[in-house]
């Protein structure tokens, strides 16, 4: 039985792509890369998750100070809430005028390009988009009974900090599906932070 070219090559291709996989199984082994603090086993691929933000609710024993009742120290954490929120909206809202300002003197700028116009047009269309999907999805998120919500979107990714006082996987999957119809992106870019 002759072997000819054709089948040659076919056989070191075969030898080559069987020690591929051996090489890749024996590297790779059974260790799987895994957040710290996850179980793997517990958690299907593309599975919602809420993160508890609860720096932002320190409680009085942390701070040094006693408070007596249950409804002081929630009075606290949702005043803390309340000055994160607004804190917050009013950062977003300076930094994004900083960067419209600059995109203003590029267009006022004579010696600047017609290339440089041309995209500081486009970045102010991006911002004013991101603004206008942030709001949405802000109201939506608040229409379904939120206490309170603020939206980042930047760089096809979104982060939702959300106000909630129960954590469940069914708010998680409806803010997600909120964020996807209102900005188009896709669940795996979503993170969801709650804090209470």
């Amino acid at each position: 039985m002759a072997f000819g070219k054709r089948q040659l090559v076919l056989a070191a291709l075969v030898v080559a792509l069987g020690a591929a996989v051996y090489l890749n199984w024996q590297f790779t082994g059974e260790n799987q890369l895994v957040a710290a603090g996850t179980d793997v086993s517990e958690k299907a691929v593309g599975e919602a998750q809420l993160v508890n933000a609860s720096a932002m609710s320190s409680s009085p024993e942390e701070n040094g100070t006693a408070v007596s009742g249950a409804s002081s120290e929630s009075g606290e954490q949702t005043k803390t809430a309340e000055e994160y929120f607004s804190e917050t909206r009013l950062s977003r809202q300076q930094s994004r005028d900083e960067a419209v300002e600059l995109l203003e003197d590029v267009l006022q700028d004579a010696k600047a390009s017609e290339e440089a116009k041309k995209e500081a047009v486009s970045q102010a269309a991006v911002i004013a988009q991101n603004v206008l999907q942030e709001n949405n999805i802000e109201n939506l998120v608040k229409a379904k009974g939120f206490a309170d919500c603020v939206a980042f979107l930047q760089n096809g990714e979104c982060t939702v900090v959300v106000q909630t006082q129960e954590s469940n996987q069914n708010n998680a999957i409806m803010i997600k599906d909120i964020v996807t119809g209102q900005s188009g992106v896709s669940y795996d870019k979503i993170k969801i932070i709650e804090c209470s």
